[in-house]
Protein backbone atom coordinates (compact mmCIF):
# COMPACT_ATOMS: atom_id res chain seq x y z
CA UNK A 1 0.00 0.00 0.00
CA UNK A 2 1.40 3.42 -0.97
CA UNK A 3 2.00 6.06 1.68
CA UNK A 4 -0.63 8.77 1.73
CA UNK A 5 0.25 12.41 1.34
CA UNK A 6 -1.87 15.29 2.50
CA UNK A 7 -1.75 18.94 1.54
CA UNK A 8 -3.25 22.06 3.04
CA UNK A 9 -4.68 24.64 0.67
CA UNK A 10 -4.66 28.22 1.97
CA UNK A 11 -6.16 31.33 0.45
CA UNK A 12 -4.76 34.69 1.55
CA UNK A 13 -5.22 38.37 1.02
CA UNK A 14 -3.02 41.21 2.24
CA UNK A 15 -3.19 44.95 1.74
CA UNK A 16 0.44 45.83 1.07
CA UNK A 17 1.01 49.55 0.53
CA UNK A 18 -2.51 49.95 -0.86
CA UNK A 19 -2.23 47.01 -3.29
CA UNK A 20 -4.37 43.94 -2.57
CA UNK A 21 -2.25 40.81 -2.96
CA UNK A 22 -4.28 37.61 -3.28
CA UNK A 23 -2.63 34.23 -2.96
CA UNK A 24 -3.20 30.51 -3.12
CA UNK A 25 -0.73 28.39 -1.16
CA UNK A 26 -0.28 24.62 -1.14
CA UNK A 27 1.47 23.34 1.98
CA UNK A 28 2.88 19.83 2.45
CA UNK A 29 5.04 18.16 5.10
CA UNK A 30 8.66 16.98 4.86
CA UNK A 31 9.07 14.18 7.44
CA UNK A 32 12.87 14.17 7.27
CA UNK A 33 13.33 17.93 7.80
CA UNK A 34 10.18 18.26 9.95
CA UNK A 35 9.13 21.38 8.08
CA UNK A 36 6.20 22.34 5.88
CA UNK A 37 7.37 23.25 2.36
CA UNK A 38 4.89 25.33 0.40
CA UNK A 39 4.28 26.80 -3.01
CA UNK A 40 2.53 30.16 -3.38
CA UNK A 41 0.74 31.54 -6.42
CA UNK A 42 -0.39 35.16 -6.40
CA UNK A 43 -1.91 37.89 -8.51
CA UNK A 44 1.49 39.65 -8.58
CA UNK A 45 3.01 37.26 -11.12
CA UNK A 46 2.36 33.94 -12.77
CA UNK A 47 5.40 32.39 -11.11
CA UNK A 48 5.20 29.85 -8.31
CA UNK A 49 7.14 30.92 -5.21
CA UNK A 50 8.65 28.37 -2.80
CA UNK A 51 8.42 28.99 0.94
CA UNK A 52 8.87 26.93 4.10
CA UNK A 53 6.89 26.87 7.34
CA UNK A 54 8.51 25.73 10.58
CA UNK A 55 6.09 25.33 13.48
CA UNK A 56 7.40 24.56 16.97
CA UNK A 57 4.63 24.83 19.56
CA UNK A 58 3.15 28.32 19.11
CA UNK A 59 6.31 29.68 17.43
CA UNK A 60 5.98 29.97 13.65
CA UNK A 61 8.65 30.78 11.06
CA UNK A 62 7.70 31.34 7.39
CA UNK A 63 10.68 31.85 5.09
CA UNK A 64 11.49 32.41 1.44
CA UNK A 65 12.70 34.96 -1.12
CA UNK A 66 15.47 36.25 1.17
CA UNK A 67 13.23 37.08 4.14
CA UNK A 68 11.76 35.38 7.18
CA UNK A 69 8.48 35.92 9.04
CA UNK A 70 8.72 35.07 12.73
CA UNK A 71 5.53 35.04 14.74
CA UNK A 72 3.60 33.71 17.69
CA UNK A 73 0.34 31.82 17.23
CA UNK A 74 -2.45 32.70 19.68
CA UNK A 75 -3.74 30.03 22.09
CA UNK A 76 -6.93 29.57 20.06
CA UNK A 77 -4.86 29.17 16.85
CA UNK A 78 -6.67 31.98 15.04
CA UNK A 79 -4.13 34.81 15.09
CA UNK A 80 -0.46 34.86 14.07
CA UNK A 81 1.40 38.01 15.18
CA UNK A 82 4.92 38.80 14.03
CA UNK A 83 7.00 40.39 11.34
CA UNK A 84 9.02 39.91 8.16
CA UNK A 85 12.75 40.62 8.31
CA UNK A 86 15.43 40.09 5.65
CA UNK A 87 17.90 37.22 5.84
CA UNK A 88 21.28 38.31 7.24
CA UNK A 89 22.87 38.71 3.77
CA UNK A 90 19.90 40.67 2.36
CA UNK A 91 19.57 44.45 2.59
CA UNK A 92 16.66 45.67 4.71
CA UNK A 93 13.98 47.55 2.77
CA UNK A 94 10.38 48.57 3.44
CA UNK A 95 9.35 45.66 1.18
CA UNK A 96 11.00 42.98 3.36
CA UNK A 97 10.87 44.57 6.84
CA UNK A 98 7.39 45.01 8.25
CA UNK A 99 5.10 43.66 10.95
CA UNK A 100 2.04 41.64 9.98
CA UNK A 101 -0.91 40.08 11.80
CA UNK A 102 -2.54 37.09 10.12
CA UNK A 103 -6.07 36.11 11.10
CA UNK A 104 -7.78 32.82 10.33
CA UNK A 105 -11.35 33.14 9.13
CA UNK A 106 -14.11 30.58 8.90
CA UNK A 107 -13.92 27.97 6.18
CA UNK A 108 -15.08 29.31 2.87
CA UNK A 109 -14.02 32.87 3.64
CA UNK A 110 -10.77 34.67 2.98
CA UNK A 111 -7.77 34.81 5.29
CA UNK A 112 -6.72 38.40 5.77
CA UNK A 113 -3.34 39.74 6.72
CA UNK A 114 -2.71 43.27 7.86
CA UNK A 115 0.68 44.83 7.41
CA UNK A 116 1.88 47.80 9.35
CA UNK A 117 5.10 49.77 9.29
Amino acid sequence: MAARSFFLKSFGEINFKGFIVKSLEFIGYDKEKKIFPSTVYSNISGDSIPYEWDVQGNSVVHSGLGAKYTGILSEDGNTLTGGWRPDKDTESTEDNSYDAIMTRTKRGTKTHSKSKK
